[in-house]
């Protein structure tokens, strides 16, 4: 047997984790989780110790061989792997000799895929290569969780996106460029340049800027998409005659956020699903996290309304309420919007149908299914098991809440004479249907200039002193930068519709405050406790929120692009006094408040200016300090520090 692990963030921490000891930790090392006196990734080390303090005593194999050679980054291949128990990082192929090109039958994306051997096998054609790499039975185990760019991550995406591997080199003559990754330098991170959209913009190398054409159009290229992508290497995979066993870890759904962050909610609903079909699999999940209607009224509902599905959960919709715009109950399903299930069987990858046979550990009743519905049987009888939680992504809302989202438009329209909603389906309904589905992402191929503004951010994170602020700068800055045409000297707005999702994100947010305030943008409009804001105020709360942290002078964050530019300084030019030292991993949380109160005091300011678009320097009624509105597109989100020695 063996671990084999893709992930993107396992070569940044592989990095980071060497940094921090001030030794080698190689990626196999983070898989295990533990090197040395080092602990962190994760965590084979004790599934290791599991085994081997619970198999029996007959068996001669010993589980904790091959650890050894992970933390000492020792590679053998299978073949030659003996009786160790080996970790493979299936992102490494900087070396050809580990992976094969294979051909993928009647790819939309891709005519031919270079992966793992440990995956697809060596080359049938030679003894030698096929006995090093015999193949695998690959039991694929993915964590069910909500995706910022699509529906849900389960057993297709884990192994439609997983299996490309990060340092896949294009030729051994260039060793810093890779097939799928970004960016072009020795630490790639995201695998940016798989179609994650159907529209795939064109990079200029020397700018890291999408090209245009004569006409100012951005140069786009039409694909399948994410389920193109993702179908291409499942097939490729399949067509090598791999044998798959997927099975989901659904005991913790991963609500609001695939990635670890601050936002990302463990739901524990319990589960843990097997099928040798992973189209199957994961329709069975995503029906259980977007249904919230039983299945009786469901179906009536279906029947009446003519959807395509009866699987609908409860979503906060808006209306008007005399000038303000409130929150009342209605029923919506991202499945009426999502093709991937429909796109993946035409691609002969699994099949939709399925029934559910298993065992309810809490009551001691079976588990099954009717028509789809997962159930329990007690008593002879079916009983639904359905979530009461609201799954969905905020960088995904538009498609994942879109009645919750377009009902807000409306009535925003309605009220104030603006024309939101024509902007939501300008930007993204190319079929004019009036329906967004996840296939429509808008024509300007922001998913792939996005993959690079983070790649690149990581990239200065993990290279330069003082990265870590000067790359989640980059990364924050640059996203703002590019939404509107006035902001950056070259008219760019790729990130704009992106954005109308995030006003609008911002919105329900808003909503959902539990004091009631007036809008200072809309007279006689209030939000709040069920109340929505106004888009112009939303935008602005939006905007502020990215910059200062807060919407409030006295809760300026540290963490915030001010606070990053702020925290720059004070470690450069002022010995750290304010956040407490010269290290870049640490600072005060409280640094940014000291300082403005020592600034009451008459302390002399900190040599920087941050520079920002007019109306965003100031909260409630008190300007930022070293805060600069300005109307010139070249200095719009940058920090001149020193005199403007430094910029960043």
């Amino acid at each position: 047997m063996a671990l084999g692990e893709a992930s993107t963030s396992s070569i940044l921490m592989e990095l980071m984790a060497s940094k921090i000891t001030g030794k080698t930790i190689t990626a196999e090392a983070i898989f295990e989780g533990r090197s040395g006196d080092f602990y962190g990734g994760w965590g084979f080390y004790f599934v290791r110790r599991y085994l081997e303090e619970h198999h029996p005593p007959s068996h001669t194999d010993d589980p904790m061989n091959g650890y050894e050679d992970s933390v000492a980054g020792r590679y053998f291949s299978p073949g030659m792997a003996g009786n160790r128990l080996m970790v493979y990082d299936l992102n490494q192929i900087a070396d050809l000799s580990r992976g094969r090109t294979i051909t993928v039958p009647e790819g939309d994306n891709y005519s031919e895929i270079t992966l793992h051997k440990v995956i697809v096998g060596g080359d049938p054609d030679d003894n030698v290569d096929r006995n090093d790499y015999p193949g695998c039975v690959l039991v694929n185990v993915p964590k069910m969780k909500i995706h910022a760019q699509d529906l849900l991550t389960n057993a297709i995406k884990n192994i439609g996106i997983g299996l490309y591997p990060t340092q896949c080199a294009i030729n051994s003559d260039d060793e810093n460029k890779w097939k799928y990754a970004m960016p072009p330098s020795s630490t790639p991170s995201f695998k940016g340049k798989l179609p994650h959209c159907p529209w795939v913009v064109e990079i200029d190398d020397d700018t890291d800027l999408p090209l245009k054409d004569e006409n100012g159009e951005y140069i786009v290229t039409r694909t399948a998409g994410m389920p193109g992508t993702q179908a291409d290497v499942i097939r490729a995979v399949q067509e090598q005659g791999v044998y798959m066993v997927h099975v989901s870890d659904s005991i913790d759904m991963i609500n609001l956020n695939h990635n670890p962050e601050g936002i990302a909610v463990r739901i524990p609903e319990g589960y843990l699903w097997s099928s040798l079909d992973c189209v199957a699999l994961d329709l069975l999940c995503a029906r259980y996290c977007f249904k919230t209607i039983p299945m009786s009224k469901g179906m009536k509902l279906k029947e009446e309304n003519s959807w395509n599905t009866e699987f609908v959960h409860q979503v906060p919709v808006a209306q008007i309420e005399y000038k303000n715009i409130i929150t009342v109950e209605g029923l919506d399903s991202p499945l009426f919007r999502y093709n991937l299930y429909s796109y993946a069987e035409n691609r002969g990858i699994g099949q939709q149908p399925y029934y559910v046979t298993g065992w309810d550990s809490v009551t001691d009743t079976p588990l099954t299914s009717l028509a789809g519905h997962l159930g329990r049987v007690e008593e002879n009888k079916f009983i639904e098991l359905m979530t009461d939680n609201m799954y969905y992504n905020p960088s995904c809302m538009i498609w994942d809440m879109q009645k919750t989202i377009l009902s807000y438009a409306e009535a925003h329209d309605t009220l104030n004479g603006t024309s939101i909603v024509k902007e939501f389906m300008d930007g993204f309904d190319e079929n004019g249907d009036g329906v967004i589905d996840y296939d429509e992402r808008g024509r300007k191929g922001f998913d792939t200039h996005n993959f690079l503004i983070m790649s690149q951010s990581l990239d200065i994170q993990l290279t330069e002193e003082y990265g870590t602020l000067k790359g989640n700068f980059y990364n924050m800055v640059n996203v703002g930068k590019h939404s509107d045409e006035k902001w950056n000297p070259e008219g760019y707005d790729f990130t704009r519709e992106f954005n109308l999702v995030g006003i609008a994100n911002q919105a329900y947010e808003m909503s959902k405050y539990e004091n009631v305030t007036p809008d200072p943008f809309v007279p006689g409009m209030k939000w709040g406790n069920g109340m929505w804001p106004s888009w112009e105020l939303a935008r602005w709360a939006m905007f502020s929120g990215m910059l200062y942290g807060t919407l409030s002078i006295d809760q300026v964050s540290i963490s915030s692009v001010y606070g990053m530019v702020f925290s720059y300084a004070d470690k450069t030019l002022n010995k750290g006094q304010y956040t407490g030292s010269v290290d870049e991993k640490i600072s005060d949380p409280q640094a940014v408040h000291k300082y403005f109160e020592a600034l009451s005091k008459g302390v002399d300011i900190l040599d920087f200016v941050f520079y920002v678009p007019s109306g965003f320097g100031i909260l409630g009624e008190v300007k930022i300090p070293n805060v600069e509105e300005t109307n010139d597109p070249g200095k719009t989100f940058t920090a001149h520090f020193n005199q403007g020695q430094e910029v960043w």
